[in-house]
């Protein structure tokens, strides 16, 4: 009757589409011979040597990493976060590669290296804000995953654009925030931790004159002091002393920029 009811309720905590990590069942109580007995029985299936799915089941990237979520305080975030709230409508939907930000000793598991996938996950260690902040709950149907609110990801966009992005397409992702909450921006720049990233944010909705940039408190948002590269060979705003992408400014042709 025991193992019933540990059965009910592993099926209970358990989402379709979505693969648990054996971690985490055994922090739940579940052996490793337990578990050999219910996949022996046919109410699971190893995905691979660390994770079950239920049998028949499909698991997209996001069940995936809905298991991981019960372990690790990661979350979705820069442009996979702008994309899922529908703030990309002016740059190519890719849903390939996966941006999730997590704190420095976090790292995937092994077997989410081994699985084959459509999509690429990447995870980006930073300290760029404080955790948990900006963070809320995006329904996937049967289960969600913690992604962040678009100001926060546009932050996190423009923190990794150089590596992973270029900064031409910020241009775009921009005009689909221009109706976005001052309040939610201000707070985002505030807790912010690069004076880069808040500068060139803040460059980028100037020149745009977005609806939220005029009710910015500055004075409670650090911008450091003395100039910075943003970008190399750039134009330089006298008043945020950074470098900005020419593909910013208004002169420019614009159709030039879009994807």
């Amino acid at each position: 009757m025991q193992k019933q009811e540990k059965l009910k309720n592993l099926l209970k905590l358990w989402p379709m589409h979505t693969a648990l990590p054996v971690s985490y069942l055994k922090e739940k109580g579940y052996s490793k011979a337990l578990l050999q007995r219910y996949k022996a029985s046919g109410w699971i299936d190893y995905l691979s040597r660390g994770v079950v799915v239920r049998p028949n089941d499909t698991v997209e990237w996001s069940g995936l990493l809905w298991g991981l979520q019960q372990l690790y305080p990661f979350h979705v975030g820069g442009k996979t976060a702008l994309e899922l709230q529908g703030k990309a409508h002016f740059v190519k939907f890719q849903e390939t590669e996966i941006y999730i930000f997590s704190q420095s000793d976090f790292k995937f598991p092994k077997w989410l290296k081994e699985i084959k996938s459509k999509v690429k996950l990447i995870n980006i260690s930073t300290n760029l804000f404080p955790d948990t902040m900006g963070l809320k709950k995006h329904d996937f149907g049967e289960y969600h995953l913690n992604i962040s609110n678009p100001a926060q990801a546009f932050c996190e966009y423009m923190h990794i654009a150089e590596k992973y992005h270029g900064f031409d397409e910020a241009y775009y992702l921009m005009e689909n925030l221009t109706f976005l909450s001052s309040d939610l921006m201000q707070e985002a720049l505030e807790k912010c931790r690069s004076v880069k990233v808040k500068r060139l944010v803040i460059c980028l909705a100037k020149i745009q004159d977005v609806s939220w940039y005029k009710d910015l408190d500055r004075s409670k948002i650090d911008l450091g002091t003395g100039a910075r590269q943003g970008v190399k060979e750039g134009h330089y705003d006298p008043e945020l002393l950074i470098t900005y992408p020419k593909s910013w400014s208004k002169t420019e042709d614009e159709s030039q920029f879009r994807k």
